[in-house]
C-alpha cells in the first residue's frame, strides 16, 4: 500500500521584531497608568538599589508594593519581563531607557535631604 500522506506542517511562527514588541508593551503599560492617580514616566531610577524583582506584575502593583514599603521612595517596572525593582535615594532618572516605566512613591520629595534620625 502506498505511504500515508505527511501531516501538513504548521505554518512558521512570524518573526517577532523585540523593537517593536517593547515598544509596543511600554505603551500599553503607560496607557494602562493613566487612569491610576499614581505618578509615572517613562525611563528608570539609576543608582538607590533597595528591592530586586519583587512579585509585581503590573506597573500599578509595582507602584503599589512601593508606597507600602516605608524604605521606597521609586519604583521601576520593566515592560517586557514584568520585572518590579524598588529604589531608596536615587541619584537621577534616566527618561531615555525605553524599556522600563518608573515612578515616586508619594513619600519622595525632589530635592529634600534625610533627617538625622534616617541616617
Amino acid at each position: 500500500p502506498p505511504a500515508p500522506p505527511a501531516p501538513p506542517q504548521a505554518p512558521a511562527p512570524p518573526d517577532v521584531d523585540h523593537d517593536v514588541h517593547m515598544h509596543a508593551s511600554r505603551e500599553r503599560h503607560l496607557k494602562s497608568m493613566e487612569t491610576s492617580g499614581v505618578h509615572y514616566q517613562r525611563g528608570v531610577w539609576s543608582y538607590g538599589d533597595y528591592k530586586h524583582n519583587v512579585d509585581a506584575d503590573t506597573p500599578q502593583a509595582c507602584a503599589a508594593a512601593c508606597q507600602a514599603d516605608t524604605g521606597c521612595l521609586h519604583w521601576n517596572f520593566h515592560v517586557v519581563h514584568h520585572r518590579c525593582d524598588l529604589k531608596a535615594e536615587s541619584s537621577g532618572h534616566n527618561s531615555d531607557v525605553p524599556d522600563w516605566i518608573s515612578g515616586n512613591s508619594l513619600r519622595y520629595k525632589p530635592g529634600a535631604k534625610p533627617v538625622a534620625a534616617e541616617l
